[in-house]
């Protein structure tokens, strides 16, 4: 974990994977805080391990968040709270649900195109 220190992470995960536990992820989520990395976890729910369920949500989430990370687009409010969460912060602090991202930020944020 010490290689994350100092680290914006995000890690998207389905509510319904089967082949990774989302419990795991929440985990690695708040043993990476404790290590200095900067984190959050967003839920994708009715998503599977391939990312075929919901794939136009996916692929919204993850290219806001790529730009977002980049420096060339912004993040969500509650991402941004997330990664400044202190390193004692319980796992679920650090949990943001996809949908209610979708409806907080309408359809100049997350929200699919027509």
């Amino acid at each position: 974990m010490t290689q994350l220190a100092g680290r914006d992470v995000v890690l998207v995960h389905s509510n319904r994977d089967r082949m990774t536990s989302p419990q795991a992820t929440q985990s690695l989520t708040a043993r990476a805080r404790r290590a200095g990395a900067r984190t959050c976890m967003i839920t994708v729910r009715g998503g599977d391990h391939a990312m075929i369920r919901r794939a136009p949500a996916w692929h919204h989430l993850t290219t806001g968040l790529v730009t977002g990370l980049l420096g060339t687009g912004s993040l969500p409010g509650p991402v941004t709270a997330a990664l400044g969460l202190p390193p004692t912060a319980e796992p679920t602090e650090g949990t943001l649900d996809l949908d209610r991202l979708r409806a907080e930020r309408g359809a100049a944020g997350l929200q699919p195109s027509p």
